[in-house]
């Protein structure tokens, strides 16, 4: 009985017919092919479509395809829809330009199991130099990929994650520039209104100067008018006590600090004391003057109510306790003492007279200036003289 033979079957018979005879001609090579593990398949070019002739076992373990399901086919047959389209035109070219390829290429199993492969193609010629087969062998690189793969998307995970933070990082520069530029200007306006501030204490300081030094002039043109003594040294007292009140305006408008509306005690008094060190008379600098005070800082007004105790009681006693020529000293004290301060003037001279101890303007003033610093008065004065005003902070 005879059968119909398509063109299929006499082609499958054809590529058959050529494995038998690359078998049997292939001798030891054959066997070697047989033995490796590396993937391998040779097709024939001379039949239309290069179809596998050739196939080794490592071939089929790895792809899963039968013998008989692999010879006839074409390179083509293991691509899928994730495969490159450029691989089958490289490979075609390849071919019609009789020259090796060196590829890597993502090929599908039966099982479906997408697998990478190095894939290398090499014609070989016979002794006319005529392609008469293409060797190709097959390197599984598929758990190189996935590392790669998995390495790329941690380096894109990282690359993100560094972009983020760079980002934020950038607005927060951004930010501390900004705040930088606030900081800055805000220095700068602080700058002009130190600025300002020296040059309107200058002028004050000025204007009252003026207005002290005019009133002295009015006392001293009064003096000068009138011939009873008791009047006059009234008014020289006035006078005395305006240049101390002038003196302790220059002396308080003077101080380094930026805060006019604090003062430094222990420098401020220390200050007062030399500025009437320098107003003595040369035979008068056998009186020491000294100041001895705690890290006190108090408020302008509560500073000039110190100052004018501390002013009036050295006045008094450089006109009273030393008489004779006698040397001595005067000592300005103010320390803490429990929640307040305590203020003490004290020298080792001969003692206050009994009619500047009571009623007399020194006496007086000094009452009221202790009267603003809510404080308590106690003078002691027999063989020395020692003025105390306790008030508190």
């Amino acid at each position: 009985m005879a059968l119909d033979l398509t063109p299929a079957d006499i082609l499958q018979g054809q590529a058959e017919e050529r494995v038998s005879s690359f078998r049997r001609g292939g001798g030891p090579f054959v066997a070697a092919v047989e033995a490796t593990r590396m993937p391998m398949v040779v097709t024939d070019p001379t039949v239309d479509g290069n179809p596998i002739v050739y196939v080794n076992q490592s071939f089929i373990d790895l792809f899963g395809h039968s013998r008989e399901e692999v010879l006839g086919q074409n390179y083509f047959f293991l691509t899928g829809s994730n495969t490159d389209p450029d691989v089958e035109r490289h490979i075609r070219a390849a071919v019609r330009a009789d020259e090796p390829l060196n590829l890597e290429v993502q090929l599908r199993a039966k099982s479906g199991r997408l697998v990478w492969v190095a894939q290398f193609v090499s014609p070989v010629h016979d002794d006319q130099g005529r392609v008469i087969q293409h060797f190709a062998s097959f390197w599984d690189i598929t758990r190189r990929i996935r590392a790669e793969r998995r390495t790329q998307r941690l380096n894109e995970v990282l690359e993100s994650r560094v972009k983020e933070r760079t980002q934020e990082l950038q607005s927060e520069l951004d930010r501390r520039h900004a705040l930088e530029g606030v900081l800055t200007e805000s220095i700068r306006e602080k700058d002009n209104l130190l600025g300002q501030r020296s040059v309107l204490l200058h002028e004050v300081n000025h204007r009252a100067k003026n207005s002290i030094a005019m009133a002295i002039s009015m006392l001293r043109l009064q003096i000068a008018r009138q011939d009873n003594p008791g009047v006059s040294e009234a008014l020289e007292n006035a006078i005395q006590r305006l240049e101390h009140l002038a003196r302790i305006h220059e002396l308080l408008y003077r101080q380094d600090s930026n805060d006019v509306q604090s003062v430094d005690m222990a420098g401020y008094l220390t200050e007062l004391c030399r500025n009437f060190g320098h107003l003595q008379s040369p035979e008068d600098y056998r009186i020491e003057l000294m100041s001895d005070a705690d890290d006190i800082t108090l408020d302008v007004d509560r500073a000039i109510n110190v100052a004018l105790i501390a002013g009036e009681a050295i006045t008094n006693a450089l006109k009273h306790a030393f008489p004779d020529r006698r040397r001595g000293a005067v000592r300005i004290g103010l320390h803490y003492e429990g929640d307040g301060a305590l203020l003490s003037i004290e020298d080792n001279g001969v003692g206050l007279p009994a009619t500047w101890r009571v009623g007399s303007m020194g006496m007086r003033l000094i009452e009221g200036m202790a009267r603003s610093l809510n404080g308590a008065l106690t003078i002691e004065s027999e063989r020395r003289t020692r003025i105390t005003v306790q008030f508190p902070l």
